[in-house]
């Protein structure tokens, strides 16, 4: 059996500059790319002048300081503005800059022959045009070189404007990109059709979401799917139509939200497009669906949060894509990554929480580990969160392994006796009866290196409704991979402290031993599991409960949190320290919340009645 994988890594180059020439007529808005800085720069060339290059202006917030505040008060029970959210003209008239700075800033790009398209939101601007054109723009020199094999743009010079133009102005993103995207499986078990055990209605069962789905499936709501890969609509109500929901493509849109395709970063199909949405209307089949799709690069990721938030329409937001931060880190050292990167999505990602939009993002798919960049250009793996799924205003949907007991087709037989995190040490016992069968297939092996992405955010603080939970930023942990990435079979317990964002805040079925149903024309029907279903699956459900409300819920966290506390919680902990990991970090006996699995699973009916 393969995993497909559901959280693509990907390595974005931000480029954010500022203007370093003559003081007296430029200001800086960033630490800016040096090309002097890199090395191992070969088969430099001049950017074709008639290239086109897209860019995002990233405009200065107003009230910075009075988001967070704003964005937590409109989501927590008790506060006075509780439920107040924000149209997205009211959030510009707040936080973003005013009509007349963008039709100023647009005036000014559009005589420099650019294309200039304005979010409503009043802090990003898309910019369009010939290499040619940017270059006289920003008196830049736009080149092209491989850098330790991939292919690099960026500008040798560093890009100027003048002060009254740059003023409001805090980072220009795409100038420079460099990508890579890596996947840890692509397919899954071919079936011959449906299954029962892969039947997306299998969550509600599981997760007593029956009867709140039942009742409301999602009427009057519509969830949004941010993706990177084409929308096949064929497959999407072959799906719906064989599983026996309504299958209508009326209830599918896609917004087509920009961006450029980054030389190396390909579309990776439509398998993870397909699956999102054909979860998310299974289990609100009422619900309409709003696909926002981009170019997989730096602009295109935000240019479709900003659509998705501009237009207002979704409720519910799902994401199964994501950032490793060693990336970013690496990234920001080698002056490649504008080092603002992460209030640039955090302030975006804060404005859907203003407005009472329920986001979820998928934690990953290879446990604890996540990729970082050395200094030599090559890729490993250490332990590291991934974004988005480590942001504050998003709740993060790890993975659990549900019940299961069979042989492999080696006769080795697996067995788990309750649902708990998953992670590749569920395999260990076959593996350590016949280690040869696993190390002869690639696809065993990343099972066995496979689990639901979760720990601590290096790059943001403990929010404040994580603050005071036990558990929170103390971890128990064991090691159960060595360097080489083969199972360490008896790892000691280790325990620790950290500060920054814990997640996944919450967890459902994603191993691929108890998956579910896919289809796509390319490959037909598939079993496959990931925390890429878990996230889709969640932002239905959050459909359904919205619908029996006149206001939506909003962000979650607030009150996920608040409730796991409370003596009649919602939540099942998931809080071994035994057989209960993903592959690093595991359960904390007693404690509300861990590492591996977040606050548990989710009684949704139960949920459904206690959300304010």
């Amino acid at each position: 059996m393969k995993i497909r994988v559901l959280m693509a890594s990907l390595l974005m180059g931000l480029g954010s500059f500022g203007v370093v020439a003559d003081a007296a007529k430029t200001t800086p808005l960033a630490t800016p790319y040096r090309a002097s800085q890199l090395t191992s720069l070969k088969k430099i060339k001049k950017l074709a002048g008639g290239k086109t290059v897209t860019l995002d202006l990233v405009l200065k917030p107003r009230h910075s300081s009075q988001l967070t505040q704003t964005a937590l008060a409109v989501n927590t029970p008790g506060s006075s503005s509780f439920k107040d959210f924000l149209t997205p003209q009211q959030f510009r008239q707040r936080f973003g800059q005013s009509t007349s700075t963008t039709q100023r800033l647009t005036k000014y790009f559009k005589k420099r022959d650019l294309t200039v398209t304005t979010f409503n939101d009043g802090l990003f601007m898309e910019l369009k045009g010939s290499a040619s054109a940017v270059d006289k723009t920003f008196a830049t020199n736009l080149e092209t070189a491989r850098y330790h094999g991939t292919r690099l743009q960026y500008s040798a010079k560093q890009p100027r404007l003048p002060k009254t133009v740059a003023q409001p102005i805090e980072a220009v993103v795409g100038m420079t990109n460099l990508v890579r995207m890596t996947s840890l499986a692509a397919n899954g078990t071919s079936t011959d059709g449906p299954t029962k055990t892969g039947a997306p209605q299998n969550f509600l069962t599981q997760y007593h979401a029956t009867a709140v789905a039942d009742q409301n499936q999602g009427k009057g709501q519509t969830i949004g799917i941010i993706s990177f890969s084409k929308v096949d609509t064929r497959d999407i109500t072959h799906f719906w139509s064989a599983e026996g929901i309504p299958a209508s493509a009326n209830r599918l849109s896609v917004a087509t939200t920009g961006g450029a395709n980054i030389w190396g970063n390909v579309d990776p199909g439509n398998t993870e497009t397909s699956l999102d949405v054909e979860q998310a209307g299974a289990l609100a089949p009422q619900a309409k669906i709003r696909v926002y799709t981009a170019a997989l690069s730096d602009v295109g990721w935000i240019n479709a949060f900003a659509s998705a938030f501009g237009e207002n329409r979704a409720s519910s937001l799902s994401l199964s894509w994501g950032i490793s931060e060693g990336i970013l880190q690496e990234m920001n050292s080698s002056h490649l990554l504008t080092p603002l990167y992460g209030n640039i999505m955090n302030v975006l990602l804060a404005q859907g929480a203003t407005q009472g939009i329920s986001t979820f993002a998928a934690t990953g798919d290879s446990g604890a580990y996540s990729e970082d960049l050395t200094r030599d250009g090559s890729v490993g793996y250490g332990i590291y969160t991934n974004f988005p799924a480590d942001n504050p205003w998003v709740t993060a949907t790890g993975g659990t392994t549900l019940p299961i007991s069979g042989r492999l087709p080696n006769g080795a037989r697996v067995d788990v006796t309750q649902e708990r995190t998953w992670g590749g040490d569920v395999l260990f016992a076959a593996y350590r009866q016949d280690r040869s069968f696993f190390t002869q297939s690639s696809d065993l092996l990343s099972m066995l290196q496979s689990g639901s992405g979760g720990g601590i955010s290096a790059l943001y603080a403990t929010p404040k409704y994580q603050q005071g939970v036990s558990g929170v930023n103390t971890y128990a942990a064991r090691q159960y991979l060595t360097g080489n990435g083969l199972p360490r079979l008896h790892p000691g317990l280790i325990q620790g402290t950290a500060n920054g964002r814990n997640y996944p805040d919450v967890v459902a079925d994603a191993d691929p031993l108890t998956g579910y149903d896919v289809y796509t024309g390319t490959d037909g029907w598939e079993t496959m599991g990931g925390t890429s279903f878990v996230a889709p699956q969640f932002a239905a459900l959050a459909a359904d409960i919205n619908s029996d409300r006149s206001q939506r819920v909003g962000l979650w966290n607030p009150q996920l949190y608040s409730l796991a506390q409370s003596a009649d919680s919602p939540f099942t902990r998931l809080d071994s320290s035994t057989a209960n990991s993903n592959l690093y970090y595991v359960g904390q006996p007693g404690k509300t919340y861990n590492q591996a699995a977040g606050l548990g699973t989710v009684d949704f009916d139960k949920l459904a009645q206690e959300f304010k």
